[in-house]
């Protein structure tokens, strides 16, 4: 049976792909916001700003801590990400999926708290850099879905061999067979036709 095919891949190849792609851009994004976020002291925020609140002040004051973190746990589940691809492991695969949603939510309200701290050039490059990065997201979430689906239906018709006879393993007990007069009547009945 021939796979599926969107933009040149398959929905296996689109995972592996999104989760290179995840690990790369999260290191390069790290590595851009270094200098442009706060470091803890709160030495951005000037006496005009008093009157912001706590929770603004604790994201701007711990935006690049709360980045690395997340950074950290993002970097983790891409590699999880590859090796759920390798092992077939959808619930891994849906993991991925809820996290990128959380991921670039919380740095969506961390870039809207820090971007008045940025020059005009800086912000417009963080802007890029995160609009750029969401969309390749949702375009390898496509596939990661997709590949999720396929692993979830084969496991599962996989499984339905499972299903054909239980026996039961405590008391002892074999499967009922059936009778010699059954068969023996089923028997006769096929061969008169």
């Amino acid at each position: 049976m021939k796979q599926q095919q969107w933009c040149g891949m398959s929905a296996k190849m689109g995972t592996v792909l999104s989760g290179v792609f995840t690990i790369i851009a999260t290191n390069m994004y790290l590595i851009f916001e270094q200098k442009h976020l706060g470091n803890g002291n709160c030495s951005e925020i000037g006496p005009q700003e008093e009157n912001i609140s706590d929770l603004r002040q604790f994201v701007i004051c711990w935006s690049f801590r709360i980045v690395l973190l997340l950074s950290a746990v993002t970097i983790a589940l891409g590699c999880c990400l590859l090796y759920s691809v390798y092992a077939q492991l959808y619930k891994g695969l849906l993991l991925y999926v809820a996290w990128i949603l959380v991921y670039e939510a919380v740095n969506l309200v961390i870039q809207i708290f820090t971007n008045e701290f940025s020059i005009g050039e800086v912000r417009v490059m963080r802007w890029l850099g995160f609009v750029f990065r969401a969309l390749l997201h949702c375009f390898g979430m496509f596939f990661v879905v997709v590949y999720a689906h396929m692993v979830y239906k084969s496991q599962n018709q996989g499984n339905i061999v499972f299903y054909d006879r239980r026996v039961s393993m405590g008391s002892g007990e074999t499967p009922r067979r059936k009778s010699k007069i059954l068969s023996s009547a089923t028997k006769q009945a096929l061969s008169q036709n």
